[in-house]
């Protein structure tokens, strides 16, 4: 199996192809071989029902009791084996009264014994040695005498049939196998020839050449659609790529400016001397950028950790309701610094199964989000409802709205609409990525719907 396993496709299939082809060829032989003998079968028994016909009718019963046939032959007892036809008369007792075989009786080697039953019988026996004859028993009547008749025919020509059908296919199948080995690697190198060309170019794409695609030559088979999944996987591949680049170039950036902050701050302590309320003040500075710097790493960990899918996910009951109001319970202060009202609106409770820890960081990231830029003495609602089987937990605002330019992008990492904006008022830009990855985790989708002008809605839709 292993040797087997170890052959090229091409050869596997030609061979296949090759013992498909000799078992077709076998079993059309069995089938030629069974119709031709069942024809020539039928015409010998055609033919000894004719000779019965002619014998019956040709026999005469003598004065003397004994029966003749006037039709010996032309040449006498040497006449009898150029017949075509032989026969046996039995006597219902079971005595033999004529006999025309195809050897004189003083040569004859056997002597059958009278005829079986009464019924017609058909079959085929050896009656000399070499001799294999097509016989047929039937009771007759000669003249007023009730009597049994075999009539015998030469059936050699039938084996002599099958003989050569026989030789003829041994002959031809082997020919038959070489034409379909041959026949079935022709086709089987042209059928691969497309998976050849994709095995080549996939040989020669790496991490830094993912924009390179498979050839298809016909998308339509299933060597092009095995071809179109390839690519497909490689368009995956290398927007992952191109996406950890950004975020690696992003996340360097974004961790650069903290500790761009923290080292000149603490360069300027070193080289001045200042007073005490100047080195707090410092101080205080660099305390800032610390807690910057730990807020970015415990948000990457977040995403992380959002879009870890090889953890599993500890799911258990929660409460749509409960969430929303503990995420506006956990801003409110916030909300209240900025003069806002954060009001939740529960229609139906209803609860999800999910890790209750990623959904509620989702929502915190949401409702934050609306928070930070809907202006002072602004309004957010945070609604609850189900849509048929999907639970729906909505943020609404009454900010300035994003532009279409923008929504496609708003959720990838580091990316802020306003980018004049300081880190602190605007944060990192990571906020909505994890929550679109802890909702996505779960089976969900988050729809957003904004306009210039009109405020925003974002949607978290989860399976109930």
């Amino acid at each position: 199996m292993s040797r087997w396993r170890g052959q090229t496709l091409t050869l596997r299939l030609a061979l296949w192809h090759a013992a498909a082809v000799l078992l077709v060829v076998l079993a059309l032989a069995l089938f030629v071989r069974q119709v031709i003998e069942r024809r020539l079968v039928v015409e010998l028994d055609r033919q000894l029902r004719i000779d019965f016909d002619i014998i019956e009718g040709q026999i005469e019963d003598a004065a003397d009791g004994k029966l003749h046939w006037p039709l010996r032959g032309a040449h006498g007892e040497e006449g009898y084996a150029r017949l075509a036809a032989w026969f046996e008369v039995w006597s219902e007792e079971g005595q033999l009264l004529l006999r025309h075989w195809p050897v004189p009786e003083t040569e004859a080697h056997a002597r059958p014994g009278p005829p079986s039953g009464q019924e017609l019988r058909f079959y085929s026996a050896e009656v000399e040695p070499g001799l294999v004859a097509r016989i047929m028993e039937r009771p007759g009547r000669v003249e007023h005498r009730d009597v049994r008749l075999r009539v015998l025919r030469d059936s050699s020509g039938l084996r002599r049939t099958q003989q050569e059908l026989v030789r003829v296919f041994l002959v031809g199948m082997p020919l038959a196998a070489l034409l379909a080995f041959g026949g079935g690697w022709l086709l089987a190198r042209r059928a691969l020839a497309p998976l050849a060309g994709m095995a080549a170019r996939a040989r020669e794409i790496t991490a830094r050449s993912l924009s390179q695609r498979l050839p298809v030559s016909n998308p339509h088979d299933e060597l092009g659609r095995l071809g179109t999944v390839f690519n497909e996987t490689l368009e995956r591949l290398e927007n992952s790529f191109d996406e950890l680049r950004r975020f690696a170039a992003d996340a360097s950036h974004e961790l650069r400016t903290p500790l761009t902050a923290l080292r000149v701050a603490g360069e300027v302590v070193l080289r001045d001397q200042r007073d005490s309320a100047q080195l707090r003040e410092t101080i205080g500075a660099m305390l800032e950028d610390a807690q910057r710097l730990q807020d970015l790493v415990e948000s990457l960990l977040a995403l992380a950790r959002a879009e870890a899918e090889a953890q599993p996910l500890q799911r258990t009951p929660v409460a749509c309701g409960v969430l929303a109001r503990e995420a506006a319970e956990n801003l409110r202060v916030l909300a209240e610094e900025k003069h806002q009202r954060l009001v939740v609106e529960v229609v139906d409770g209803f609860t999800v199964a999910g890790d209750a820890g990623l959904l509620r960081q989702a929502l915190l990231n949401i409702v934050h989000n609306a928070i930070r830029y809907t202006p002072a003495g602004g309004r957010i609602t945070v609604h609850c409802r189900r849509r048929q089987s999907e639970a729906l937990i909505e943020v609404e605002d009454t900010g300035k709205g994003i532009a279409p330019e923008h929504q496609g992008r708003l959720f990838e990492r580091f990316y802020r609409v306003d980018k004049a904006r300081s880190r602190a008022e605007g944060g990192a830009g990571l906020g909505l990525a994890i929550a679109r990855a802890a909702v996505e985790r779960h089976g969900g989708r988050i729809e957003l719907e904004s306009a210039p002008g009109k405020g925003s809605v974002f949607r978290i839709v989860l399976p109930v």
